[in-house]
């Protein structure tokens, strides 16, 4: 062969060698896909082949899976709608762009750690900030629109800066919003915006409202252009509240006077902000400070004390959702834990009963690896068969959350509650949880198969009993004291609020409230007079604001003590006052300490005198009397005689922290409104209602009250928080009762059917049927006291983290503890009452032939 046949066949052969090589690759890829292939559809044949094992496995015991679905469905249920609840009123974020760089800005003192700015302080942070792009503002305030009927409607108004829309970045629905751009424009054309509850309600959805003309009203109306509708998913900052009207400060000034706008002192205006890129809401709330600190020293008539806050808007929903919203998810989360318990329990009680059934898989080669895998699909199956029925009950639930919610006194209510993405996906998330909660230790457990123990069917070999079971029945009757002892402190707490000394009467009252510009005295003395000769009318008194009557925050004036140090004088910068007439403090029901009230004297010109609370006096006159001392009211210091000391009342709440107050001769200034506080001789207020109306409209059409209230109604709508947390822990109480004495009721039972035989041999040697029921009761009171042991120390903590929802009671209320502790112990014991009545029915003959 020459030398270059022999190349050519070197490169043939290794050619070729190449060809085989890769030929020889290629078909061991092939069958390892095949392998593959084949593996991967063993594995679903498998999976699905258990699923299939599973469902049938459940379907042969309707009763456990019934139980066990309705438990889960109960507890995920109410989950739900508490979370959907506290979803609405506090956490739900702002529907607009980038969210998380809106900040909430807050005049601060050592009082209050929330408050408003007036308009000048707006404009001096507004113009000296560098941390924000964007400051804008809004104001709460009501106005009127006449019904087709005649009827003045009293509405809820924002009235927002012009740039307020776009620091949000929120767009019409229909229309255009306010723009700085309009400012001119808005001169010249008063204009609002409508929310779009309230553009449906009222105007039925019509797009064609925009550009329409209507009257609004504060006293004299005046006419109006709709600019635009603001979206659905727009309602207002807090995440619970809804505006009617929208409209920017220029339509506002039409209605009031401009100091509002002009003086320091009416902070009414709360502020937000969107801070620019790369800025924290620390590094804001530095320089705001530093800014408000500015406007303290050249303005210490108006600032001095105050400081500013800024906060991110997530974490003031956090900070207004405070113990009561995670006290809420607290107890309904114990009651998914209760039925946790439960179910883990029953699947438990399960295993035992199929014992057999596993040790015969186990028998022909089932490991214990897959005999878990499959009692975990049962699990699986059953979390979402429960998720299935929560999600209905939860969809009920949410539909009468409302029920619960007293709407403000007068006004519609605007809370909406919805199952929607963000409730589903917290469903979710919670099923998974629990589903891992009750599946993995009893499918673990029941893996664990004793063949050789099992398939002898020897009663002397069975299984020893385990501590598990009574570790978690035990686990739920000290949970279920916890939810009984909160919801039983919530409860008293509730009839204090019915039963407490507020300070003011519980007497059927009427309040008038009306707005007129600078009434002449004359108008508003002759108005009293009409009134008061109104059948089934005792008294008629006069006063600003009537007390819990929605004011937000009332009035108030800068106090200072002649010869006080400024330090001491900054202590209380502003004061909250009220303007009464001379009988209010009778009509009311507010004691009068010492002193006097005042007399139709000091409603006339002469020396300025002032009523003050009892802690105004200890506030500002520490260790001294007041009586008699002089005190410098407003930007002027005028001085005023305290010549009375009354009792502290509400001012706006029941709940709230105590705080400085005094009062004012209701005659001696001129304030823009009133309210006639009308006492009914007859001991109900809706027959005088109407007359009170019609005299009022007929003395002065402007002097139609634009809201008629009971004062009972404040009242309730005060209390109505502590009423709605009450019912709620009540709820989640009794659900997480009832499972518990089923949990208990399974648990004897179960235990109950194994000792049959023993029952028998008893009976057969003498023992009478009482022991036999004594014996069965008490192990149902031993692990009551087991729960109680447990519960009542875990309940102390509990209440005492929940001590900021109570209102006139401690969190360690002896008598409703000893209450929710026997209702537990009764229920727990009348649980293992029924499987015992049952053993002593059992004659000795069948139980040792079953034995």
């Amino acid at each position: 062969m020459t030398c270059d046949g022999k190349v050519r066949y070197a490169v043939r052969y290794r050619l070729s060698a190449g060809v085989r090589i890769a030929t020889r690759i290629k078909r061991q890829q092939q069958g390892s896909r095949r392998a593959a292939s084949i593996s991967i559809s063993g594995k679903h044949q498998l999976m699905t082949h258990s699923f299939r094992l599973a469902f049938r496995a459940l379907r042969r015991t309707p009763a456990f899976t019934i139980v066990a679905t309705l438990a889960l469905g109960i507890a995920i249920g109410a989950n739900a709608a508490i979370f959907g609840l506290v979803d609405a009123l506090w956490l739900r974020p702002l529907g607009v762009s980038e969210a998380g760089r809106i900040v909430r800005i807050f005049s601060t003192t050592e009082a209050n750690a929330l408050g408003a700015f007036s308009y000048p302080e707006l404009q001096g942070i507004r113009e000296t900030t560098r941390s924000l792009d964007e400051v804008a503002a809004r104001g709460r305030r009501g106005a009127t629109m006449t019904d087709a009927d005649g009827s003045p409607e009293l509405l809820l108004v924002n009235v927002v800066t012009t740039n307020f829309f776009s620091t949000l970045g929120v767009t019409a629905s229909h229309g255009r919003l306010f723009t700085p751009a309009d400012d001119a424009e808005l001169e010249a054309q008063p204009a609002i915006v409508l929310g779009y509850a309230f553009w449906q309600r009222r105007f039925g959805g019509d797009p064609s409202v925009v550009g329409r003309t209507v009257r609004i009203g504060r006293g004299d109306s005046i006419a109006v252009t709709v600019r635009g509708v603001l979206p659905e998913t727009f309602r207002d900052l807090d995440a619970a509240a809804d505006r009617d009207l929208w409209m920017p400060p220029q339509t506002w000034l039409r209605l009031s006077d401009r100091r509002e706008f002009e003086d320091r002192g009416q902070r009414w205006f709360e502020l937000i902000g969107r801070l620019r890129q790369g800025v924290s809401a620390t590094s804001a709330g530095a320089e705001v400070a530093g800014i408000a600190a500015a406007m303290a020293r050249e303005f210490p008539g108006a600032n001095a004390g105050r400081s500013a806050r800024v906060i991110s808007d997530f974490d003031y929903r956090l900070e207004s959702a405070g113990v009561n919203a995670f006290a809420l998810l607290g107890l309904v989360l114990l009651v998914v834990l209760i039925t946790c318990v439960n179910v883990a329990n029953l699947l438990l009680a399960r295993s035992a009963a199929r014992a057999k059934e596993l040790a015969v898989k186990a028998a022909i080669g089932a490991g214990r690896g897959r005999l878990v895998r499959e009692l975990l699909i049962e699990s699986l199956l059953l979390g979402a068969a429960g998720a299935l029925a929560g999600i209905t009950v939860g969809a009920w639930l949410i539909r009468l959350l409302p029920l619960l919610m007293i709407p403000p006194p007068g006004f519609r209510s605007s809370l909406v509650f919805h199952a929607d993405t963000r409730v589903l996906l917290f469903t979710a998330i919670v099923t998974l949880i629990t589903t891992l909660l009750f599946g993995v230790a009893p499918s673990w457990m029941a893996a664990r198969v004793d063949l050789a123990r099992v398939m002898r069917s020897d009663p002397s070999s069975r299984r020893p009993r385990t501590f598990l079971p009574d570790a978690l029945v035990t686990t739920q009757v000290a949970i279920s004291v916890v939810l009984l002892c909160a919801a039983a402190v919530l409860a008293v707490s509730f009839l204090d609020t019915r039963r407490a000394d507020l300070g003011i009467t519980r007497n059927p009252l009427l309040t008038a409230w009306v707005t007129l510009a600078d009434p002449p005295r004359a108008v508003t003395q002759n108005a009293v007079r009409q009134l008061e000769q109104i059948g089934g009318v005792s008294r008629v008194a006069v006063a600003i604001r009537a007390p819990l009557s929605l004011s937000g925050g009332g009035r108030a004036q800068r106090v200072a003590v002649p010869g006080a140090s400024m330090a001491r004088a900054a202590e209380v910068p502003d004061v909250k006052f009220n303007a009464v007439s001379a009988n209010y403090f009778a009509i009311m029901g507010t004691r009068v300490i010492r002193g006097r009230g005042f007399s139709e004297a000091d409603e006339r010109p002469g020396e300025p005198v002032i009523v003050v609370s009892d802690r105004f006096a200890r506030a500002l006159f520490p260790g001294k009397d007041a009586l008699d001392a002089i005190v410098r009211l407003g930007p002027d210091g005028a001085p005023h005689r305290i010549v009375g000391i009354v009792q502290d009342a509400v001012i706006n709440d029941i709940g709230e922290p105590g705080e400085p107050y005094f009062y004012l001769p209701y005659w001696r200034a001129e304030y823009g409104e009133a309210t006639y506080i009308v006492e009914s001789s007859s001991g109900e207020v809706t027959s005088i209602a109407a007359a009170v109306r019609d005299t009022l409209k007929h003395l002065d059409p402007r002097l139609e009250p634009r809201r008629l209230i009971a004062m009972s109604d404040y009242i309730t709508y005060s209390a109505s928080v502590y009423r709605a947390t009450a019912a709620l822990a009540a709820s989640l109480g009794f659900i997480g009762l009832l499972l518990t004495t089923l949990g208990v009721y399974g648990v004897v039972a179960y235990r109950t059917a194994q000792r049959t035989r023993e029952f028998g041999v008893r009976l057969a040697l003498g023992a009478a049927r009482s022991q036999i029921l004594r014996l069965v009761v008490r192990e149902g009171a031993r692990v009551a006291a087991a729960g109680l042991a447990i519960g009542i120390p875990a309940a102390l903590v509990t209440t005492r983290l929940l001590s900021s929802l109570l209102f006139g009671t401690g969190p360690w209320n002896a008598p409703a503890f000893a209450a929710a502790a026997a209702i537990v112990f009764g229920a727990v014991c009348s649980a293992a009452y029924v499987p015992a009545r049952r053993a002593t029915r059992v004659s000795p003959s069948t139980a040792l032939r079953e034995g």
